[in-house]
């Protein structure tokens, strides 16, 4: 997963109106006022975990996930966040942010559903630490409610906002923002609103720059997948995904823009089949948890989504042809 810099730049003035002189956050992250200027740099996401982490340390302020979301402007979202400025409705605009939003966030997933009077938006996205990933989906939540109060007026409220995250230390700073809809510890981050809501419509509307804008979004996202490959963009948005909840195939033709019967195609012509990527996802997750010496293979297992230790086991083998624990071992 890689990062635009704009996200770099809404960083930096954020340290920066929490009082800390710019040079200093440039400094501590080895960046100039060079690289801010680069508008076509990207960095990998533990990258900019570690600028997250940084300006969390320097600014102190722990919500400052939140604090984010309610300062950064359009401009932090590049053509994506003008093209959102221009949408006709909150549909249209979730539409834009979903099939555009990677040209900010690779490996953006951002899921709608809808029931007979409820919406709701879910995020999914690859995890770092827990420090990290709760401002990432603080700063992600807090920019969805803003961005539904542009469209049905500045004091309307969700009907909930879930976090993966326990409540932490300064929730009022979340009821504030959140008007005490904010639910924590919850098994997804998403936000339910009034399904109306999706058709509410904004007065500042451009038909005609909102297509330039189209345009250009997609010229600058063909530009940028050129050399992925279409095996490399299942994976990406299999790897956006817990894994006690991988997306079937019709969920994933859906979210890339095909049918099945073209990704089942396509990727046969790669060398790879769907049930190979998700097992390699499974596995790259599992991996990932035997090498923390502070989980069990039990913990490991269950963090996996398999409710039963023995499947577990024999899955992994299956995969590596080694054992959990023979895996440990030698990972150690």
């Amino acid at each position: 997963m890689t990062v635009s810099i704009h996200l770099v730049r809404a960083l930096a003035l954020a340290v920066e109106r929490a009082g800390v002189p710019r040079g200093e956050y440039l400094e501590r992250a080895d960046l100039t006022e060079a690289h801010l200027l680069d508008s076509v740099a990207r960095f990998a996401m533990p990258d900019f975990g570690k600028l997250q982490a940084l300006a969390l340390d320097l600014s102190r302020d722990e919500a400052l996930g939140l604090h984010l979301a309610e300062h950064v402007t359009e401009a932090a979202f590049d053509v994506v966040g003008h093209l959102v400025s221009h949408a006709p409705t909150l549909r249209e605009a979730v539409n834009v942010i979903s099939q555009f939003g990677s040209l900010v966030l690779s490996d953006f997933a951002l899921e709608l559903s809808e029931r007979v009077d409820v919406a709701g938006l879910t995020y999914r996205f690859p995890r770092l630490s827990a420090r990290q990933d709760r401002m990432h989906a603080e700063f992600i939540m807090a920019g969805m409610v803003r961005l539904m109060r542009e469209f049905v007026g500045r004091q309307a409220e969700p009907h909930s906002v879930h976090f993966e995250h326990p409540a932490p230390a300064y929730r009022c700073e979340y009821t504030r923002i959140f008007g005490g809809k904010e639910c924590f510890s919850r098994p997804e981050t998403s936000v339910y609103f009034p399904r109306a809501w999706l058709d509410a419509q904004q007065m500042h509307k451009n038909e005609h720059l909102s297509a330039l804008l189209r345009a250009e979004a997609r010229r600058v996202l063909e530009t940028a997948g050129s050399t992925e490959t279409f095996t490399e963009r299942v994976a990406r948005y299999l790897r956006a995904h817990p894994k006690w909840r991988i997306p079937g195939m019709d969920d994933a033709a859906r979210h890339l823009g095909t049918s099945v019967r073209s990704l089942r195609r396509r990727l046969t012509e790669e060398g790879v089949s769907y049930r190979q990527l998700v097992n390699a996802a499974l596995q790259d997750t599992a991996s990932e948890l035997l090498r923390d010496p502070q989980l069990s293979v039990t913990d490991a297992a269950l963090a996996s989504g398999y409710s039963e230790v023995t499947a577990f086991h024999r899955a992994f083998k299956r995969w590596t042809g080694v054992t959990p624990k023979q895996f440990r071992r030698v990972s150690h």
